[in-house]
């Protein structure tokens, strides 16, 4: 019977890497950064692991996300201090691809570090650890290993992706795109603000014209007493009313929200 297979940090195929998609804003004080971690296809040292195979409970009820697989083993021989994790990580199955969510320790300097790296797209990658199981796996024709089943030991962020298909993938939640419509939905307001402003300058009469009546003749008796029902300059009109609700309109925080909403629904859409 064949022994379990594990892949370990000292063996290069350890690192099956994929690249960032784009950091979510969960909440104003969770940052959430969604990676795909492993799919089903060639790696560049020629595994290929069954997306439905994996075991994945162990792992996220102990989700440690370190940096460069360093568990701390290295310190160990060296009697350096040794490598804490950096942040949480929730792995789940979706589009036919491992993906992750992963929380950087806001209490770790070092854990900072990374995650602005990560933010900034410099770090866009990373790697899993796992344990083929018994009997679950096979050697290739390409030398490498075919495994149907594999439990996750621990996910990495790391700098030198292992697998052909580590790219930055632009999504729909993509912070750019969402600021590209946030930007647009402000001009739309600001534009629509100043058209009602100069539709309304228009409609005013000019200081020096006189009102006169349809026929030419002079103004209408302004002292001629009323009949108790108001004039239509009086009435209220329903532009009047938009208007005064425009009055308390401010663009720009209306797009901050559309922004915090859209977000918000792009993360629930993602998730169903």
């Amino acid at each position: 019977m064949k022994k379990p297979l594990t892949r370990s940090l000292q063996l290069a195929a350890v690192r099956k890497d994929a690249a960032a998609l784009t950091p979510v804003e969960a909440d104003s004080t969770s940052r959430v950064y969604t990676f795909k971690a492993s799919d089903g296809d060639f790696d560049r040292y020629s595994d290929r692991l069954s997306v439905k195979g994996w075991r994945t409970d162990a792992y996220n009820a102990n989700g440690v996300v370190l940096f460069n697989h360093d568990d701390g083993a290295h310190a160990a021989w060296t009697g350096a201090a040794p490598a804490l994790p950096i942040g949480k990580g929730r792995v789940y199955i979706e589009n036919n691809a491992l993906m992750i969510d992963v929380e950087f320790d806001d209490d770790d300097d070092f854990a900072k570090r990374i995650e602005r790296k990560v933010a900034k797209g410099i770090l866009n990658a990373v790697s899993v650890r796992y344990l083929m199981l018994p009997g679950q796996y096979r050697q290739n024709e390409r030398g490498g290993f075919d495994c149907d089943a594999q439990e996750l030991l621990e996910v990495s962020i790391v700098t030198i992706p292992g697998n052909a298909r580590a790219v930055r993938s632009k999504a729909l939640e993509d912070d750019e795109l969402v600021e590209r419509i946030a930007t647009w939905v402000a001009e739309l307001l600001g534009n629509h603000a100043e058209q009602k402003a100069s539709d309304k300058d228009d409609d005013k009469p000019n200081a020096g014209e006189e009102q006169t009546t349809g026929n030419g003749d002079a103004p209408a008796d302004e002292s001629k007493p009323s009949t108790g029902e108001p004039t239509s300059a009086d009435a209220p009109k329903a532009d009047d009313e938009e208007d005064e609700k425009a009055k308390g309109l401010d663009a720009a925080e209306t797009a901050k929200g559309f922004v915090e909403a859209f977000k918000v629904y792009i993360q629930g859409v993602s998730r169903q």
